[in-house]
């Protein structure tokens, strides 16, 4: 016979630290690591502020919970694209066609963006943002569990397409000035919005905002490419 082992005070708890973690990825995206206080969280949350000490030992430790809650949600993100493209990759050389790796990239690209810009991940990208420019404990995690891992396939898929090596130092810069791309919607969002006249970004403003980024990409990666065959 089946018997229940939990209890309503074990999921209560769990609520609680649910709520805390939520709670503090909202704080800490508007006022930082060091503006945010846990009695500030803890109110917000609506729980004890003792119980920030019981589940994550301090302010520091919380905040590092919410960096592993980011990754969690890129992660989540990213999984069928990055079962796509490792599929890809882990094929022979000759069977990795170019134009294949041009799609993967279309997607891991558009994947980025809807990250960047879906409304329920704003307290995650302004903490991202506040982390590209005072870089902490909290981005080591998010960079080698979540934002590494895209940048590295998307490199890789890159090379492919033009022919270049992955590992020189200008693929891996214009890699980055892909994704950068991306970010650019999301820091200038409000310069965005006021330009084109726009209340939000929903489903069709992101079809736009798609569209061209893939149009940017390709004209990029095209001119590369041509590049690269003359050099040859």
């Amino acid at each position: 016979m089946f018997m229940y082992t939990g209890s309503s005070s074990t999921l209560r708890g769990e609520n609680a630290k649910t709520q805390l973690l939520l709670t503090a990825a909202d704080v800490y995206g508007e006022q930082g690591l060091d503006g945010a206080t846990t009695r500030k969280i803890a109110q917000a949350a609506g729980q004890n502020i003792a119980a920030i000490s019981y589940y994550f030992g301090s302010k520091e430790g919380l905040y590092l919970a919410v960096a592993q809650l980011i990754v969690k949600n890129i992660k989540n993100n990213f999984d069928e694209v990055f079962l796509s493209i490792d599929h890809f990759l882990n094929q022979p050389p000759a069977m990795q066609v170019p134009e294949e790796a041009l799609k993967l990239l279309h997607k891991t690209v558009i994947a980025y963006n809807y990250f960047q810009l879906e409304k329920k991940n704003l307290s995650f990208s302004r903490i991202l943002a506040r982390e590209q420019l005072n870089p902490t404990e909290a981005y080591t995690i998010i960079h080698e569990q979540a934002l590494g891992p895209i940048h590295s396939r998307l490199n890789r898929l890159i090379a492919i397409y033009i022919g270049a090596d992955p590992n020189h130092l200008t693929t891996l810069i214009h890699t980055h000035a892909i994704l950068g791309e991306t970010l650019s919607f999301r820091i200038a969002r409000e310069t965005l919005l006021r330009q084109t006249g726009w209340k939000h970004i929903n489903e069709n403003e992101f079809k736009i905002i798609n569209q061209v980024l893939i149009e940017h990409t390709n004209i990029l990666l095209a001119g590369l490419r041509h590049r690269k065959q003359i050099e040859k």
